[in-house]
């Protein structure tokens, strides 16, 4: 069996310190041992079965956190820090299974603490699961939280928007997830199995970022920083 190939990183200095953006859609704060995830959207399958008629297996829970458990076991953070819209709706505890919940659970530990930053899509987080519930989070210069905020002097890190990018050359063009990233703040993609995405072009996109300098784009296991024009 072929080897997959290892996930390309690449690390970003910024006014409030280091962080490593991975091709697997996280980034890790290597000054403090912390991984961070955004919009995870678990229980998005059964949502579109149950509310959508979609006929998609519901398989994304499963397979987003096994992601986020290899991910886990390779950096072995002190903390993980899952940035808001990580269930994607309020009855999302009544269709988690609890085998799903164990896993999640089994991610933290005394070695790890797991921090849940509240989204729009869940205000709050199914009682199944542990971790502690913040509205944001303050890891030395970094301001962890689901919308954009302003910083002035750190950086704020965020989701929310599940930013892409439409790369074109003279062979064709492809879409993928990305880091939009500005002096004061980087927004990560989504890392759900079955979330979508926002171009960094699209002015709703722009209004939230006005000032984005760079994309780096999550291609498979590539990483690759392109300049904003």
């Amino acid at each position: 069996m072929r080897t997959p190939p290892k996930a390309e990183k690449l690390a970003l200095k910024t006014r409030a310190g280091e962080i490593i953006l991975d091709s697997r859609k996280v980034a890790f704060l290597p000054e403090c041992q912390t991984l961070l995830v955004a919009d995870m959207h678990f229980e998005k399958g059964s949502y579109l079965r149950e509310f959508g008629r979609s006929v998609l297996p519901a398989f994304d829970t499963q397979d987003t956190i096994e992601r986020l458990r290899v991910i886990a076991d390779d950096y072995r953070p002190k903390r993980i820090i899952a940035l808001g819209d990580s269930f994607h709706d309020m009855r999302a505890d009544e269709r988690l299974s609890p085998q799903a919940a164990a896993q999640l659970n089994a991610l933290s530990g005394d070695a790890c603490e797991f921090i849940w930053v509240l989204g729009n899509h869940d205000p709050d987080i199914p009682s199944a699961v542990t971790g502690g519930r913040e509205d944001h989070v303050q890891a030395g210069g970094f301001l962890l939280t689901h919308h954009p905020y302003e910083c002035p002097d750190g950086v704020n890190i965020c989701g929310h928007y599940h930013p892409k990018a439409k790369i074109s050359s003279r062979l064709g063009s492809v879409s993928a997830p990305c880091f939009a990233v500005s002096e004061a703040g980087i927004i990560l993609p989504s890392f759900g199995t079955f979330t979508g995405g926002l171009y960094v072009s699209d002015p709703a996109f722009t209004d939230a970022m006005p000032n984005i300098q760079s994309v780096v784009v999550a291609y498979k296991h590539r990483i690759f920083q392109i300049k904003a024009r």
